[in-house]
């Protein structure tokens, strides 16, 4: 089963997972009831719909001949591209679990830092670092002050 397979399957069970979801969501009091899940399910049965097309491009994709079959093979060795998408995911669980302990300016700073590593290098560690802080305390304080919405702060409690 290739790469793409499997993502298009975790699509369509994303969509299905997330259409549930939306379902669970309470009515509204005021107003229309059924109006905050209006959007969040229209979005889930889209992820379903694409899921599926995914899936059945796919399925149109699978060899007939054997030596598809061994085109197939080799395709699914995993390369720099794969391997940076693993990491990418593991990044990203990462800045979820450290957000709210770290704050936004914090735990946003290592997710960047970490992610410009993976597809820059860490030849280019500290530009990049400076790259990553100047963009994690301009978002916040975009987001304290001209927006108006409080991130959660670090543990030193200011940034």
């Amino acid at each position: 089963m290739s790469l793409s397979m499997i993502m298009s399957m975790m699509v369509t069970v994303i969509g299905a997972l997330y259409t549930i979801s939306t379902l669970l969501l309470p009515s509204a009091r005021i107003g229309i009831p059924s109006a905050p899940k209006v959007f969040p399910l229209f979005l889930g049965i889209m992820m379903i719909l694409f899921g599926l097309l995914l899936v059945i491009a796919e399925f149109r994709k699978f060899p007939k001949t054997e030596k598809e079959l061994q085109q197939a093979k080799k395709s699914l060795e995993f390369g720099a591209s794969e391997k940076n998408i693993v990491l990418t995911i593991l990044n990203g669980v990462l800045y979820a679990l450290l957000f709210d302990r770290l704050g936004y300016v914090l735990s946003t700073l290592i997710f960047l830092e970490l992610e410009l590593i993976i597809f820059r290098g860490k030849k280019h560690w500290l530009n990049s670092l400076i790259i990553s802080a100047i963009f994690a305390v301009i978002a916040f304080l975009l987001f304290y002050t001209g927006l108006g919405v409080y991130l959660p702060t670090s543990f030193l409690g200011f940034i």
